[in-house]
């Protein structure tokens, strides 16, 4: 029987809205976009002119405290978040208005998650200096796709110009991520496949219903990696995964008016698909198991890596709520010295945050070569994963800042 290949990540890019993009790497990054992709002229011209990734930064303020509804928001929260109605959330990002709705129509949409992702991924090509043409499949996770069929993973191909490259969905919400890694690590191993591109987005601006307490809780992003073969002793390790479908209808998306709404007979009802905490008793499961789910699948993980607590060098996971990423951290054994969550800043980005993390601590140099990394992550469905894996020299040198 074949040896397995070594797998692992060698490159990342994460479009984080209003992010700064380095001096160093501005001009090149915007003749990258233009040449090597489809995106509207006005998202690179963001980053041309003003030096940072199109979007904004909303605050608490922005977005609830300035609002004329802010003390009716207030009246409706529950009882229990009065005394702290956001939560521990102090900002979140927000993806511009998509520049073609804004001209040819009434009622502008905020970016496609399609030119997220595309944006997401260019980046992860050019921080890695892969020739596209060498990336032979894409691995897409969207939480809101552009349409329900056909979803966004051929698209996202198209909008990159990726010629060799297959493209496909792959959805266990916010932890798919992870899956994707999972799934591009053991194509790679095999010799399926030698280079994937990995690209996760949730444009939560375009779901989010203000009107409910968990609102502010959660954030724009899109983030993306590269899998390849690797030098011996890097990269995947050992992973795991469990489901509990008895939870299934905790979370979902309904089409719904805002919780709190006036309207006149002739006005729009301003229904659409929202988030929405559907089934309270399987929320309560959710978080009651919370610590025992992620336990379980990380100790599985380092189970068939032959690893203990003690060889976690760095840990990674969600963040979905500002209580969930220490409460699991200190469950696990990890010290807060070896984690990085950032929450206040980006609140729950779904797909995107754990590798926004992951990004950001190789980024500031948290951490380095050869660092035995557990990403971890929990997924509404109800869907938990962990991954183990050795940081390659790749990715350090080519997400350094």
């Amino acid at each position: 029987m074949t040896a397995l290949k070594a797998a692992g990540l060698v490159g990342m890019g994460g479009y984080l809205p209003a992010k700064e993009v380095p001096g160093n790497k501005r001009k090149q990054l915007v003749e990258f976009l233009k040449k090597e992709t489809l995106l509207h002229p006005e998202y690179i011209a963001e980053i041309e002119i003003h030096g940072h990734l199109p979007g904004r930064v909303e605050t608490n303020y922005d977005g609830w405290e300035s609002q004329p509804w802010f003390e009716k928001w207030l009246e409706n929260l529950p009882a229990k978040k009065k005394d702290n109605p956001f939560s521990g959330t102090k900002e979140r990002r927000r993806a511009p208005l998509d520049p073609v709705s804004l001209k040819e129509s009434m009622h502008p949409h905020p970016m496609l998650s399609s030119d997220a992702e595309t944006l997401a991924a260019a980046l992860a090509i050019f921080n890695s200096g892969i020739a596209k043409d060498e990336i032979d499949l894409l691995l897409c996770s969207t939480l809101v796709p552009d349409q329900h069929v056909p979803m966004n993973a051929s698209l996202v191909q198209h909008k990159l110009g990726l010629k060799n490259a297959g493209a496909y969905n792959v959805d266990t919400c916010c932890s798919s991520f992870i899956t994707m890694l999972e799934l591009a690590m053991s194509l790679i191993q095999s010799g399926f496949k030698k280079k994937v591109l990995i690209v996760g987005s949730s444009l939560d601006s375009i779901i989010n219903d203000k009107s409910n307490y968990y609102s502010p809780n959660t954030g724009d992003g899109a983030a993306a990696a590269i899998a390849a073969e690797v030098d011996e002793g890097y990269g995947y390790i050992a992973s795991h995964s469990h489901s509990r479908g008895s939870r299934h209808k905790a979370i979902i998306f309904q089409k719904r008016r805002p919780d709190f709404l006036q309207t006149t007979i002739q006005g729009p009802t301003f229904e659409q698909e929202l988030v929405t905490l559907y089934n309270p008793e399987h929320c309560k499961a959710i978080a009651h198991n919370s610590e025992k789910d992620m336990v379980a699948v990380v100790d599985k993980t380092l189970e068939r890596a032959g690893a203990a607590v003690k060889d976690i060098d760095f840990l990674i996971t969600h963040q979905p709520i500002v209580w969930a990423a220490h409460a699991w951290r200190k469950a696990i054994g990890v010290p807060g010295s070896k984690f990085y969550e950032s929450f206040k800043k980006y609140g729950n980005m779904a797909v995107a945050t754990v590798p926004t993390n992951l990004l950001e601590a190789v980024e500031q140099g948290l951490i380095k070569e050869g660092d035995k990394v557990m990403l971890a992550s929990s997924g509404v469905g109800e869907n938990h994963i962990a991954l183990f894996q050795k940081i390659t020299p790749q990715l350090v040198e080519n997400n350094k800042l």
